[in-house]
């Protein structure tokens, strides 16, 4: 009686000791080997969504280009918030390239035709390419 006495006492102390034990490795910090993972592949989506506005056609709607465009701010939003984690990461210059190109994009007047808004941004949009090839280049993502 006294073993089985013991044995309800120590169970939950001995679960409570198991579960500690695991706690931690699930909710471990990433190494900065994922860090820097997370930051390419996020540099690499935000190079998807540039292409994306890049490649707007003579038949893309306006509505086309403004999701294009808010597709690029959500990665570029994404890419500044992964950098804070990865010491290298360099993104002033990408910051500075994305936000020449949100005031192009924010001073193309509403009677604008597609073609003309896109002939707008072409130079800002180099701009960013080069600035995430160049932090792509930094970081040697793959």
């Amino acid at each position: 009686m006294k073993i089985a006495h013991f044995s309800i006492i120590a169970l939950p102390f001995m679960l409570l000791a198991s579960c500690g034990g695991q706690a931690p490795q699930s909710q471990a910090p990433q190494s900065v080997a994922d860090q820097k993972a997370q930051l390419c592949t996020d540099l690499a989506r935000l190079n998807t969504s540039v292409a994306a506005l890049k490649s707007m056609s003579p038949s893309s709607t306006v509505s086309d280009f403004r999701a294009a465009r808010d597709e690029v701010e959500t990665n570029f939003d994404q890419v500044k918030l992964t950098a804070q984690n990865v010491q290298d990461a360099k993104v002033a210059e990408l910051e500075a390239a994305y936000q020449n190109l949100d005031s192009a994009i924010q001073s193309i007047p509403e009677t604008a035709t597609l073609q003309q808004a896109m002939g707008s941004v072409d130079e800002q949009i180099a701009g960013v390419e080069a600035a995430r090839s160049q932090m792509n280049a930094d970081l040697n993502c793959p």
